[in-house]
């Protein structure tokens, strides 16, 4: 009996300290899935220029889905409504990005415009856009027009050509640094998005291709305001392209680069390591003591 007892103690102490370390690691794992699951999943897709079509076949293919799916809300013709704003003059950058992003058709008037699987397929957004794109000319006032297609400049190949004036071509340094100067105070540098006032949401970048980064820019989606060539030129534009995409695979050279999400997700894994570690040994402490 005096045998066995120990051998109980000990048995119960083992027990014990299971029970201690299950608490902060199923603390600690679920917080790094929920964080992995939230911010690792970005990823970013090719998306080539698309071509507005003035043929008149498109054209009409496209007012027909418009009457559908869009006039209820922006009108017949795109004069707008109570619900939605006027399309005429809006330019091809804007219907374009708006549709191949999911943000239109809008369930709710009125809701901010989040990011969806698109809801039309390719033809259909090119005859949709080429139709919102003619609607001046249809509304006989083509001389006022909203922004086309944005055209993205290429990364420099040398060093040799990677100087700050050549119209031709950009550098990611530039792109970081125009970014940093415009876009990171909303989106943050490592273009993870946040929260502003009224419940509105700053996107996460991980997900847009460069296409749909230039169109954002010359359009200005709500809450984010619209650069027009007066604010950000054409190589400010392309430079800040190139960078959000590097953004999406950047170079891990301090170890773990936990989602690229910033140093925001360093203090959150430390914090909830150490807070994991501390508990647990202040806890062994107290059932020693």
């Amino acid at each position: 009996m005096r045998r066995l007892l120990p051998a109980l103690d000990h048995l119960g102490r083992s027990r014990l300290l299971r029970r201690l370390a299950v608490g902060p690691t199923a603390v600690v794992g679920v917080g790094l899935m929920a964080f992995g699951l939230l911010f690792g999943l970005g990823s970013v897709s090719s998306a080539s220029t698309p071509v507005v079509s003035s043929n008149p076949a498109v054209i009409a293919n496209g007012q027909s889905l418009f009457d559908v799916h869009c006039s209820s809300c922006h009108g017949i013709g795109g004069v707008g409504t109570v619900h939605a704003p006027r399309l005429i003059h809006v330019g091809a950058a804007a219907a374009d990005f708006y549709l191949i992003t999911g943000r239109m058709p809008l369930n709710v008037p009125g809701d901010q415009a989040m990011r969806h699987r698109p809801f039309f397929g390719k033809a259909q957004t090119q005859a949709l856009v080429s139709y919102i794109a003619a609607l001046p000319f249809i509304d006989h006032q083509p001389t006022v027009q909203g922004p086309g297609i944005p055209n993205i400049l290429p990364l420099c190949k040398d060093t040799a050509s990677a100087t700050a004036t050549n119209p031709n071509c950009v550098t990611l340094s530039f792109g970081q640094q125009t970014f940093a100067l415009n876009c990171s105070q909303c989106h943050q540098i490592a273009g993870a998005g946040g929260m502003l006032a009224k419940g509105m949401v700053v996107p996460s970048l991980k997900n847009a291709t460069m296409l749909e980064v230039a169109e954002a820019i010359r359009v200005g989606p709500r809450p984010m305001p619209g650069f027009g060539p007066g604010e950000l030129d054409a190589r400010q534009l392309s430079a800040v392209v190139h960078y959000v995409a590097f953004l999406h695979h950047p170079p891990s050279n301090g170890g773990l680069g936990i989602s690229n999400f910033g140093p925001v997700a360093e203090g959150f894994v430390g914090i909830l390591l150490g807070l994991g570690v501390l508990l647990f040994v202040a806890r062994m402490m107290g059932t020693r003591a």
